[in-house]
């Protein structure tokens, strides 16, 4: 009997130096593994569009309930996509002339007028949820622009008219790294207010870049106070490390509470050239995270055999 207890002893003594043998080799795992992350993109989108534009003129005199004229226009000409699968969309060019809310009298227009002889959105994308730097794009090109709001007899309120507008956004990078840039290059663009031109612009426009609207006192009857233009507009979102997103609007008018003389109160905003790009990113499970899940595992086995070692022990 004394024979027996001796190799069984042995034997689990044997099979406890194997679970350290194990064990030791799980923690060198480790420590071989450490630092070496693998991360993937897992998603990636962006969008390409001519122009949204939500106005509403209140009409004097101004009162509750008084008369409100909207414009509204989106949708002219656009494109998006969404990955894991990467895609790449370039729609063909398309002329633009739309108009959004008319002025009643004669001797007014519309509230918006738009008119663009070629516009060309364009979006890509290599992400497929694997390891590795990707990337999400999205561009806009416009040709010949002539953008008016509130139309009146004398003079618009604001214009813009431009050669060429071409403006993109790009998102970049991998888990832990992902970067932005925005651009926006321009031929002869001109700003005006009434007949004054605030603004001539060629080549590079930096980044929320503003635009002075005032004019001289005597130039213009008109009172564009609480009216905002800002060029190359950019608004970044995300943390940088799992995500990040950007949006750049080639050309952003916002009023609040505008007077227009005569005429009425502008409230509302036009976004021409709007282009966005965005990345998410994720960590996947390390090599030391799944090592460490092997010594977990080995060392709740090594208590089991040392219990069930020092158990038998016990017995003699």
């Amino acid at each position: 009997m004394a024979r027996t207890f001796r190799l069984t002893f042995l034997s689990r003594l044997r099979g406890l130096q194997m679970r350290w043998f194990l064990l030791g080799w799980s923690i060198c795992a480790i420590m071989c593994s450490a630092g070496n992350a693998q991360a993937a993109v897992v998603g990636g989108n962006s969008s390409s569009d001519f122009l949204t534009a939500d106005l509403e003129l209140a009409l004097l005199p101004l009162v509750v309930g008084g008369v409100v004229v909207d414009a509204e226009l989106s949708g002219l000409a656009s494109s998006s996509g969404v990955s894991p699968a990467p895609y790449s969309e370039n729609p063909s060019a398309v002329s633009i002339n739309a108009n959004a809310g008319i002025i009643p009298g004669g001797s007014s227009g519309d509230v918006l007028d738009v008119t663009s002889s070629a516009v060309t959105p364009s979006v890509s994308s290599n992400v497929d949820g694997l390891s590795g730097i990707r990337f999400a794009n999205s561009s806009h090109s416009i040709a010949n622009l002539d953008l008016s709001v509130v139309e009146l007899a004398s003079a618009d309120l604001i214009s813009i008219t431009a050669v060429a507008i071409n403006v993109t956004s790009a998102v970049n990078g991998e888990f832990g790294s992902l970067d932005s840039v925005g651009t926006m290059n321009v031929e002869d663009l001109v700003i005006r207010v009434g007949n004054s031109v605030v603004a001539t612009l060629d080549g590079t426009i930096a980044p929320n870049t503003g635009i002075n609207l005032s004019v001289s006192s005597g130039g213009l009857p008109l009172d564009i106070e609480g009216a905002s233009l800002i060029l190359n507009e950019q608004v970044t979102t995300g943390d940088g490390t799992s995500s990040l997103g950007l949006a750049t609007n080639a050309i952003s008018l916002r009023f609040i509470e505008t007077e227009v003389t005569g005429v009425g109160e502008l409230n509302g905003s036009v976004l021409v050239g709007q282009t966005t790009a965005g990345l998410q990113a994720s960590a996947v499970p390390e090599p030391s995270s799944l090592a460490l899940l092997g010594v977990v595992g080995f060392g709740g086995a090594f208590w089991r055999g040392r219990r069930k070692v020092a158990g038998s022990a016990s017995q003699v």
